[in-house]
């Protein structure tokens, strides 16, 4: 059996297979990014002081629901 390699074509598949690779990479990267301010925001909304050293500490150390 003998099998034509057309070389462009697999340059072009490559090109394909590189670039949805960087996108997938991009995408995890993005969802691994920390958010800016959400212990600040999210504890801000019930009046607590967010400034405060010892509300962010307490709140480091709580558990993710």
């Amino acid at each position: 059996m003998v099998v034509k390699i057309n070389i462009s074509e697999i340059e072009r598949k490559l090109i394909e297979l590189d670039k949805s690779l960087h996108s997938i990479l991009e995408l995890i990267r993005e969802a691994k990014r920390p958010e800016e301010n959400v212990v600040e925001d999210a504890a801000g909304a019930w009046g607590y002081d967010v400034d405060s050293v010892d509300f962010v500490r307490d709140l480091r150390r709580t558990e993710r629901v």
